[in-house]
This record gives C-alpha cells, structure tokens and sequence, in this order.
C-alpha cells in the first residue's frame, strides 16, 4: 500500500493540473521500478497498491522493494517554478500467508503499516506489525468504551474503612473507583483517557454523584457506620457546574457534613476550582491532602488547600518500619499537622510492622490491606491489626 507525500502542497500551490502530473510521474515510476509481471494499480487520488507475487521467499521481494526505494528517492519532478521536486511515497507492506491469507485483510494490513509511517516519518516504506496493531486495535477499543463508561455512567464503587489509630474503630470510608466494562477497568486507565479526551469534568460529576449514592444506599441499609466520614477522590482542576451543585445539594444535603473531598491525581491546584469547591452549595464537609509525599503534594499544597486530613502516600509508608528517612518524613509532617489541628491518615499499610511504627510516630488514622481491603460493602476490620492497637496503648 503506497500513498504519495506532499499531494496536498502540490495542488494548493501550483494547481490541480500539476497535482495529476505529480500522480503520473508516481505512476511512472512505481511501474518502472518493478519487475514486469508486478501488479501495480492506481487506486484512487494519491493511493496506489502494488502485489508481488511468484517469489520464492520474502527476502527476493525486500530486494525488489529496496531496488524500488531508489528509484522513488532518485524521481525528481521539475515545478512550474524551476523548483526540483524529489517524489516522496509512504508505504505498508503486508505478507501473505503470514499477516493474512485474505486480499482484503492483507490491504487493511498494509494500509495500517502506511497509517504508522505517514503518522511518524514520511517517506519509508513499513513492514505490518501485528504487535502495534492490536495495540491501535485495543486502544480505540478501551476509548470507545470509555466513551459509553462516561455516557451510561457504568461505575460502581468499593469502600475501604479508614479507623482510628487510637481507637481501632471506623471513622470514615474512602469511595474507590470501579469501572464495569470488559476492557476498561483499572481507574488509572480512565483518568488518562478522560484527560486525553477532554472529559475530567464528566468524571468529576459522576464520582460525586454516584459514590454517594452508593454510600448513601449502604447508609440506610445499615450496611456500614452511619455517622462515618466519606472520603471522595476530587480531580484538583474540575468542579462542578452551577446545576450540578444544587441537584447535588437536593438530593444529599444530610450528607454533606460527612463527606471530606480528598484532592488527588498528579495535577497542580486549580485555585478557581478549589474556591468554587469551598463554596460548593451546602458544603459543610473538609478536605484532605492525597499522596502526600509524592507527585504535586507538597508544602504549598498544604498552604492553598488548608485540609483537614493529609494522606501520607504509601510510597512512604511502604517499609516505613525500616527506613529511618520515611520515619523523619512522617515525624514532620505529624509535627506541623498537629499543631494546626490537622490528621494524618496513614494509608497502604500492608505489614503489622508498618503499622507499629507509625503508631509510634503518632500518626491519627489508618488504612490499609492489613486492615480492611475495597469491597462494596466494607467488611470487619482485621483482628489482628485491632489487636496491635490495643497492645500499643496498654
């Protein structure tokens, strides 16, 4: 599969005619490059195939192709303008049997191999690989459902006990993202497509809606604490609309003071859409400071946002047990929290050691595996790690 470069310069600027001189002398070539008994066919506008075939191996036909790489970089067409243009042609290669023993698929095939030359550096003629297009395949595969995610709103969502580190009882919930789709499930996945794509406002409005639906549901079935908190996870640029804020304000205006909107993803603070966040209709909950430790989290984070919770990313808390740096780390920031009336949550904690130390450098809350994994309805919290609890504070 063969598609010329530059068509489009060609007819913009010296006009339609040259434009066919230009396919001609394509034409031309292409024949005389290749041995007789090549198929070579004009397609349409500035597309051409051409099939080889009665060679007895691959490599036979690569040298045909070399010999007619040649004789396309060495064509030159002279312009109205005296100019000497080089003719340039992109091109696909498909293989039979091995990429496909059906003519259409082989030119699909092909095609896609142009699609990726055209797309990166002109001028080359590709091999089809299989790899990269299942990938391209997959790709707009988990867009097309990631479209139909945001329109149907098909998410549902698991909440993981965060508890007192004092107590060992349930102080809040953190609603996690789950995608239901055969493809696209992992919620890193979604915020890069819905970023790619424009749509962090959509995916802003569906998980304050619909995590505290769910959260709410589980509420009046008494599925879970009922005066715990809620933690959502809030993209830092995106807030949402006038209308949205008080169909949101009707609907769970009890709510409200229980749900902490937990600033997340690798994003800078948007001030426009935290102050409209802190003004949001009926509002009466906190904030809290996610990752803290890693990505964009920082002191001036904890400036322009004044939360009420820090979460201190697992990146830190992972092995916290054995490495001194980790523990200075926490050791400040429970400094500077507690004296501003500020918590922190300790979160991923997987190991009774990491929980033991910090337990030891005072943090407030804690949420983990080791505790209580995600679940739609959050189970009991592990014995055990209730019982370092305890021991701690004898």
């Amino acid at each position: 599969m063969l598609d010329l470069d530059n068509l489009k310069y060609i007819n913009d600027t010296f006009g339609h005619d040259w434009g066919d001189e230009y396919i001609r002398q394509a034409g031309m070539c292409l024949e005389e490059g290749t041995p007789k008994g090549t198929l070579c066919a004009h397609i349409s506008g500035d597309e051409f195939n051409i099939l080889f075939y009665g060679y007895e191996s691959q490599n036979a036909i690569r040298k045909e192709i070399s010999k007619l790489k040649r004789e396309i970089s060495s064509r030159i067409i002279r312009l109205p303008n005296g100019q000497e243009f080089h003719l340039s042609i992109s091109g696909g290669i498909a293989w039979y049997p091995e990429d496909s023993n059906s003519l259409g698929v082989m030119r699909k095939h092909a095609d896609f191999a142009m699609y990726q030359v055209k797309q990166t550096d002109k001028g080359r003629i590709a091999e089809f690989d299989q790899k990269a297009y299942e990938e391209k395949y997959r790709d707009s595969q988990i867009r097309k459902e990631f479209h139909r995610f945001v329109k149907e709103e098909l998410v549902t969502y698991y909440f993981q006990p965060i508890i007192s580190a004092k107590t060992g009882k349930i102080e809040a919930y953190e609603a996690l993202m789950r995608a239901n789709l055969p493809i696209l499930k992992r919620p890193d996945v979604v915020m890069k497509i819905a970023r790619e794509e424009g749509a962090l406002r959509e995916i802003e409005r569906m998980t304050m809606f619909r995590a505290t639906e769910a959260f709410a549901d589980l509420r009046e079935k008494k599925r879970i604490k009922g005066d715990a908190l809620l933690f959502i996870n809030s993209i830092a640029s995106q807030h949402m609309a006038a209308k949205d804020e008080i169909e949101f304000n009707n609907r769970y205006a009890e709510l409200q003071k229980q749900i902490v909107i937990e600033i997340t993803e690798e994003e800078s603070i948007d001030y426009h859409a935290l102050e409209t966040k802190k003004n949001a209709l009926g509002f009466e909950g906190a904030f809290a400071l996610d990752d803290y430790g890693s990505g964009y989290s920082n002191e001036k984070s904890l400036l322009d946002l004044a939360p009420k919770y820090i979460k201190v990313d697992l990146s830190i808390i992972r092995d916290i047990d054995t490495d001194p740096d980790k523990q200075q780390i926490v050791e400040n920031i429970v400094a500077y929290a507690h004296k501003r009336d500020m918590k922190i949550v300790a979160e991923g904690l997987e190991t009774p050691e990491e929980i033991q130390k910090v337990l030891e450098l005072e943090v407030d809350l804690l949420q983990g595996f080791y505790l209580a994994r995600p679940e739609p309805v959050p189970g009991n919290i592990n014995e055990d790690a209730l019982k370092i609890i305890a021991a701690f504070y004898k």
